[in-house]
């Protein structure tokens, strides 16, 4: 049942290539302004947006390939090629300094046909290619190295902070994953741990409870980190991982792993645990299972209490996740019904959660399913559909005035 459900999520992210950076009216009376920032592919969408209004994503380009991106300024800059040397890329984190870190494919076929980057399991069916971790800076795509002396053969990039400190995952050379079937959806064989980059040199992060997989996904000015540990599975499209995410974790800066427990469900629940991102104030967000086991709930955690908070979704929807923070702690993400065939953009202010859609101006022509990132002054990045449902555009939300 849940590899049916994960299917249902990924078969919604499929879109048609259209026409770019389409700018909306605003309403006076709608608390932000919208803006189209265009269309998306399969493995495509928005991911982050830095202080400065810089933002980050991937798009199905003409090629048919994914391409990571740069939004500025309502430009689309496209920084895929060269790249690495393959044909797929994806950008999934910045700063302020135009640094930009991802996952790219280099032009080897992975050795255990691997799909690291889920890039096949988004529907680019051809994307065999090893996927490695990249800093791009300055017009130039670098490769980060892997675990196991740079032996691994896949890794990815998934946050990077003011400092050039970056979070991500790489794979080492150990057999983890007991059952490889990509008939089933099961590509990973090799373990894969949480790591940082520090001036590209990888330090691998423990995992918890003995897990074999984990990852570090957001990293805040202080160095802490945040991401998940768990079992292999298959591919994740809340994660963007092959991992049965049971443990959400926060990583001090001298790499001691706190467990962050959960809202309730345990290691044999539907969804499991894990953290999206962390802020200044070392808060954290994500998604944890209820006592249930079958629903979930976004959170919020914070050294003050202790513990997670749940932030609930809105009214009519079973489930919600929470995929980022800003220091304000206003909390972005999703509300979903239980049967998951429709995803609301949700925004938390004080734990309270409001429908996004209710915002904008009453003459959208796009319906927000998710909110992706929130910066300091409020701007929102997220990933929206056209009326109809069927073609997806990456969105930023401006709060009017600004």
């Amino acid at each position: 049942m849940i590899d049916t459900i994960k299917r249902q999520i990924v078969l919604q992210r499929a879109c048609v290539l259209a026409a770019l950076c389409w700018p909306l009216c605003a309403s006076a009376q709608a608390p932000y302004t919208l803006v189209d920032l265009g269309v998306v592919g399969n493995a495509g969408g928005p991911n982050h947006i830095t202080n400065n209004d810089i933002s980050v994503g991937s798009v199905q380009g003409s090629d048919g390939h994914d391409h990571a991106v740069i939004y500025f300024d309502q430009h689309l800059i496209d920084i895929n090629q060269p790249g690495l040397g393959g044909a797929n890329s994806l950008a999934q984190g910045n700063n302020p300094w135009g640094e930009v870190v991802g996952g790219a494919n280099i032009a080897n076929v992975d050795p255990r046909k691997e799909d690291f980057c889920g890039f096949q399991s988004l529907g680019i069916t051809t994307a065999t290619a090893s996927c490695r971790p990249f800093l791009w800076w300055d017009g130039k795509m670098t490769a980060l190295p892997t675990l196991d002396n740079n032996h691994g053969n896949n890794g990815f990039a998934a946050s990077i902070n003011d400092f050039g400190e970056v979070a991500g995952a790489a794979e080492n050379k150990t057999p983890g994953c007991p059952t490889q079937n990509p008939a089933s959806g099961l590509y990973q064989y090799y373990q894969y741990k949480p790591v940082l980059w520090r001036d590209h040199t990888v330090e691998e992060l423990s995992t918890v409870g003995g897990d074999p997989v984990g990852t570090a996904v957001s990293i805040n000015d202080l160095g802490e980190a945040v991401g998940t540990t768990g079992t292999c599975g298959a591919f994740d499209p809340l994660l963007g991982y092959f991992m049965n995410p049971l443990h959400a974790v926060l990583w001090k800066k001298d790499g001691t792993a706190i467990d962050l427990k959960s809202l309730g469900g345990n290691e044999s629940s539907a969804f499991g645990s894990a953290a999206k991102a962390i802020n200044s104030f070392g808060h954290v967000v994500g998604f944890s299972s209820l006592p249930d086991n079958m629903t979930f709930n976004a959170f919020l955690w914070t050294r003050e209490a202790g513990k997670m908070k749940a932030l609930v979704p809105i009214k009519g929807s079973a489930n919600s996740i929470a995929i980022a923070l800003n220091d304000k702690d206003a909390v972005v993400g999703s509300s979903i019904n239980s049967a998951f065939t429709a995803m609301t953009a949700t925004l938390w202010k004080n734990g309270e959660p409001t429908d996004l859609n209710t915002l904008i101006p009453g003459n959208s022509s796009l319906y927000l399913i998710f909110g992706c990132s929130i910066n300091s002054r409020g701007e929102i990045l997220g990933l929206a559909t056209n009326l109809a449902g069927t073609i997806y555009h990456a969105y930023e939300l401006i709060p009017v005035g600004e």
